[in-house]
């Protein structure tokens, strides 16, 4: 009998767990780095900008925009704050997720004056995501936006250039931080390949079809047509065996009449002598053997204990 597979990257609410949300436009496929990220390329110190609302000051320090994805640098600063500008926990008793003073709450996005959910149509699986996470120090966080081009075919990119604007809440603040961005791709174009790399297993078809390569991240573009009823998940090394920072990740089947699922990965780009990476699918085990879903089980580590899936392991190339 043939093993059934559902296809899915991770859990979104891994993110707000470890200290890091996705905002309004999160699918169930999608995810966010948790682990606390560092700086990256800088912005014209000309084009820094600032709020301050009830003596607490937002401001973006940094920003980039490789071609695959937008990283923007949030620093806070002022008095009286209790926790990280992405601190908070879950309430058992509440049974809601309590944000610390100061901490992001709600954040809305916009993109040359139109909403992210407007974007590409309006509809979820088409519109761009946006993502917090830890940074460096309490008062320091990263916004990853990302868009859907590569969710299925003609799917709208951002523009080369565009005004980002974020209306930010903050914990025990009255009014949101607006902050007006200008946002410009880097002059040096992605490398882009496409392998079109087979991989199968019972009735599991995996086709590797783009890989964008830029000196900061690899966008990694992928299809999974076949069953959908045991949960898979992803991980990826480079060629020396160093597992990289996933930046974003994404999968839907709603933008083509096949029902088959298009993913899109961004991660932390390898090690300059790095010729390749590998993805290696896995199947987690749950605390309850008998489930489907729910809880992860994990090892005296701490680690989720992973079955991994070597006929469809690929070996991407990005050079």
């Amino acid at each position: 009998m043939k093993t059934m597979y559902k296809v899915m990257s991770t859990v979104a609410l891994t993110g707000m767990i470890l200290g890091g949300a996705v905002w309004g436009t999160a699918q169930a496929a999608s995810i966010t780095a948790t682990k606390p990220q560092a700086s990256s390329m800088v912005q014209d110190e000309s084009k820094v900008v600032s709020d301050t609302q009830q003596e607490i000051t937002l401001g973006v320090s940094k920003s980039l925009y490789d071609g695959n994805h937008v990283k923007v640098e949030l620093q806070r600063s002022g008095k009286g704050l209790s926790g990280s500008l992405t601190g908070g926990h879950w309430d058992e008793q509440m049974g809601e997720y309590i944000h610390d003073k100061g901490s992001i709450r709600q954040m809305d996005v916009f993109i040359d004056g139109k909403s992210l959910h407007e974007f590409a149509g309006g509809d979820l699986s088409k519109r761009p995501s946006v993502s917090t996470s830890p940074g460096t120090e309490a008062n320091h966080a990263i916004m990853i936006l990302s868009d859907a081009s590569l969710l299925g075919g003609n799917l709208e990119a951002f523009p080369d250039e565009f005004k980002l604007t974020a209306k930010i809440h903050l914990e025990g603040v009255q009014k949101p931080f607006t902050l007006e961005i200008p946002i410009q791709k880097m002059v040096n174009k992605p490398v882009v390949l496409q392998p079109n790399i087979i991989k199968k297993m019972d009735d599991l078809r995996l086709t590797l079809k783009q890989v964008h390569s830029t000196a900061h991240s690899t966008r990694i573009q992928f299809v999974l047509k076949g069953g959908h009823d045991s949960t898979i998940l992803y991980d990826f090394f480079d060629d020396q065996g160093n597992e990289l920072e996933r930046i974003s990740g994404r999968g839907t089947d709603e933008n083509n009449k096949n029902g088959d699922f298009y993913y899109d990965f961004i991660l932390e780009a390898p090690d300059a002598s790095a010729k390749s990476i590998i993805m290696k699918p896995f199947t987690p085990e749950f605390k309850d053997p008998n489930a489907a879903s729910g809880e992860f089980k994990l090892d005296k580590n701490g680690e989720i204990v992973k079955n991994y899936l070597k006929d469809l392991e690929v070996s991407i190339p990005i050079k």
